[in-house]
Order: C-alpha cells, then sequence, then structure tokens
C-alpha cells in the first residue's frame, strides 16, 4: 500500500492517493485532477473511489471530475449529494486492491463528517484519513453552519477525537484534509501536513486538553473570518459541479484586447505589490499570488463575475486561473503580461516612519485592516477598526480621502488601498510593515 499526499498551497487543503496493486482511491481530491491521475498511471493503477470525508466549504470537489474517467464517487450517508454516488456508513469498508478503506463516523466539523483508515490485508492501519476532524496541533472549524449549530458540533468535534484516539495506534499517521493557510481549521500554526498520532497526542487541543470545557473555551476562544466565497461550495459540491475535464486556461491579450472587454469584468493584477505600486493599469485591483490570495477573491469580487489578469507570464496566469477554478470561479476572460503596460499608473504608498507621523499628527483617517481577532490582540491607537473581511459594507462610509491604510505586514492594506481608489477614495497603504511595526513608533 502506498500513500500520496497533493497539497493546494492556494487553499491550505491536501488531497491524497491512496495506492494497492492495480487499484487506487482519491480521497477528498481537488477539482484538478490531472495530479492524481498522472501518479495513479505512474503506479499502473486505475482510480477506482473517490472517497469524501465531507461535503467541503472550502472548495470545489474534484469528484464528478474523476467519476467522468470511471472512479466511484463514496460519500458519507448524510451528505445529501444530488448525483450518482454511493453512500458510506459507520463501518462500512471499500476493497482497494489488497487495502481495506473503513469508514468511521467523525462529526464536528460537518454532521455527517465520515475518517477513513487504511488497512492493510492483515488488519493493520497504515494511514488515518482525518479529513477535518484531527488536524495536525488543531481540528476543523465548527462555526462554519452558524452560531445555531456552534456548541453542538463544537461538543460533536471533542468526542470524534475521543473516538479516534481508540482506533488509530500511535505510530500511524495522521492525514488530514484541512491544514496551515485553510480557513477551515482553527489555527495558521504550520505544524505540517501529516504526522504521527503519537504526536497529535502530545499537543493536539482535542487530545491533549484535560475536559471539553477547557478545549471548548481554547477551541472558540478566537475566530477567524469566513472566506465571502465559502457560502456557495456546499451547495455546489452537494448538486454536483459542472465538469470540464481539465481546468481552463485564459487567452492572451493584447493592450486593446484587453482594454475593450466590458465594463463588468474585473481586472486582477496578481502580481507582487510592489511591482503593482511601481506600475498598473488604472482601474485593476491588486490581489498578489499567495497562499491566501483566494480568500482576498472572494472578499474583493462577486462570486463567479468575470475576471481578466494581469500577469506577470502565462505560467503565472495558469496557475492563478487554475486556483480560482477550484473555488469556482469559472469566467477568466484572458491575460494580459505586465510587460506590455504603458504607461503606468503608480501607487502613492509610505513606509513606516511616514505612516507613524500621519497617525500621531492626526492628519488623515486611519483604516486598520486587520481582521477583527488581531484588533482586539494587538489594537493600534488612532486607527478605525475596518475588517478586510467586511470591505464591501465599510467602504461605502468613507470619505473621499485621503485615508492611510495599514494591516499587519502590507499584503491587506495595499489590497484595500486598490479596492478603495477603484471606488473613488484617495488612499495610501502603508505597503511594507504593519500594525506591530507601528506601535513602538507611536
Amino acid at each position: 500500500m502506498k500513500i500520496h499526499q497533493f497539497v493546494a498551497e492556494s487553499l491550505g487543503d491536501a488531497s491524497y492517493l491512496l495506492v494497492s496493486g492495480t487499484e487506487a482511491a482519491v480521497i477528498d481530491p481537488q477539482r484538478d485532477v490531472a495530479p492524481f491521475v498522472k501518479a495513479a498511471n505512474a503506479h499502473g493503477a486505475t482510480i477506482r473511489y473517490v472517497v469524501e470525508t465531507h461535503v467541503h466549504n472550502d472548495y470545489i470537489s474534484g469528484g464528478r471530475e474523476l467519476a467522468a474517467l470511471g472512479a466511484e464517487i463514496v460519500a458519507p450517508a448524510e451528505s445529501g449529494l444530488e448525483f450518482p454516488h454511493r453512500q458510506i456508513a459507520d463501518g462500512g469498508v471499500l476493497t482497494v486492491g489488497d487495502a481495506r478503506v473503513v469508514a468511521v463516523k467523525a462529526p464536528g466539523h460537518t454532521y455527517e463528517h465520515t475518517a477513513y483508515l487504511a488497512r492493510d490485508a492483515n488488519g493493520a492501519v497504515h494511514g488515518a484519513f482525518t479529513g477535518g476532524a484531527l488536524l495536525m496541533g488543531a481540528v476543523g472549524r465548527t462555526d462554519l453552519l452558524g452560531p445555531d449549530h456552534t456548541d453542538q458540533l463544537t461538543r460533536l468535534q471533542w468526542d470524534t477525537a475521543q473516538h479516534l484516539r481508540a482506533l488509530v495506534p500511535a505510530p500511524t499517521d495522521v492525514l488530514p484534509t484541512h491544514g496551515a493557510g485553510s480557513f477551515c481549521s482553527t489555527t495558521g500554526a504550520d505544524l505540517g501536513r501529516c504526522g504521527p498520532m503519537a504526536t497529535e497526542l502530545q499537543r493536539n487541543p482535542a487530545l491533549a486538553t484535560a475536559t471539553y470545557q477547557l478545549f471548548h473555551d481554547l477551541h472558540l476562544g478566537s475566530t477567524s473570518p469566513i472566506p465571502g466565497y465559502y457560502r456557495h461550495m456546499a451547495p455546489i459540491n452537494r448538486r454536483g459541479a459542472r465538469v470540464f475535464g481539465a481546468p481552463p486556461r485564459p487567452a492572451g491579450l493584447d493592450v486593446r484586447g484587453f482594454g475593450s472587454l466590458g465594463a463588468d469584468v474585473y481586472r486582477v493584477d496578481v502580481r507582487a505589490r510592489g511591482d503593482y505600486a511601481t506600475g498598473h493599469l488604472p482601474g485593476t485591483l491588486e490581489i498578489e499570488e499567495s497562499d491566501s490570495m483566494l480568500a482576498y477573491f472572494g472578499w474583493l469580487i462577486p462570486f463567479n463575475a468575470p475576471i481578466a489578469l494581469v500577469a506577470y507570464d502565462r505560467p503565472q496566469a495558469d496557475r492563478v486561473t487554475t486556483d480560482l477554478f477550484r473555488i469556482g470561479y469559472e469566467d477568466v476572460r484572458g491575460y494580459i503580461a505586465a510587460g506590455t503596460i504603458e504607461p503606468p499608473v503608480q501607487l502613492h504608498t509610505v513606509g513606516l516612519a511616514e505612516a507613524a507621523s500621519m497617525i500621531r499628527s492626526r492628519s488623515v483617517p486611519v483604516l486598520d485592516v486587520r481582521y477583527a481577532q488581531e484588533h482586539r490582540d494587538i489594537p493600534l491607537p488612532g486607527s478605525r477598526p475596518t475588517p478586510f473581511d467586511e470591505i464591501q459594507v465599510w467602504a461605502q462610509e468613507i470619505d473621499p480621502g485621503p485615508v492611510l491604510v495599514v494591516c499587519a505586514s502590507g499584503q491587506r492594506s495595499t489590497m484595500a488601498a486598490s479596492y478603495l481608489r477603484r471606488h473613488g477614495i484617495e488612499a495610501i497603504p502603508l505597503m511594507d510593515g504593519g500594525a506591530a511595526d507601528l506601535l513602538p513608533l507611536l
């Protein structure tokens, strides 16, 4: 039995390929399925099953893409999928070559959530596919279904962890779907993508905390925002996403073609923010390619709105288009290579010293676009808390400016400034540095 992990850094998620003999199964596949098919072919194996741990809130499953190639989709019995699939209940078994994949009901991240144990012919557990149940040093969020469900799901998540404690041997690897960078995780800490149960017994709050109440308070003690596109994912995954066969590729555009796109097309510059500041096309949003890029797209651009990219080159445009495809933004009209932009517009930015001086003198309003939890952890005197994830709301209340925009590092402040300037507000970002850097200067 061989298990391969595939990490989508832009989502903070992992998919898995289990191969035994001439058969394979893919667990929690991303929508771009070519890497799984290629790896299975390299082993001389056919992908027989797609195995879902839960109905995903953070990306569109590649299950339908693999089903079109002949795989059977297997999902928890309570998933409510509206297309052909095999339901699996607690204790259900799938045969993959000489391996057995055993379903373990594991509610908490969602109600239907199921984990899977990969057992060999002798019954030994070689890996535990835990989805959003046990992560590395964390567990999956229990607040994604709304406050009416949070306490119940948190209790279920605790109970699931205790159940898995008894089923997964200490040396066996825990193989989660969500990890660092995923907004489905309760921590942003990078503690690896997989590791032995023994390590989790020592550090995972759901396993190492003495009582449920202590776990509850720790688990829900800090909050992170929910990306705007999340509310679209589960309905699409239940209904069944459109099958493309391969991720779309954006057309290459020249200056005339880029300029002739309709007013409804969002023009997005995905280069590094420093290059955007040096020169960009008027009216373009700045969303630099990064591990958090997709969440920012979801907060700044309506779901599946038409998009055109400003990128360094074709490879970057293809990468970003594939990432957007993973979350249902399927209408990328094309891209323009940055080297063809003439004449560019520059973005006025400030450094730490100038930003601190502006705050001390109260010469302009200061917008702090960090998330609400960051505001509570490290308040910035003299600023107005304006969480980035709520920008569509509070931006309507901002006067024409000028305004200073700050965040934690400069990434969100530059994006927010580009959004505000697109709406007629003279926004000046602190592009390199953030609130913690400013405090000693105030």
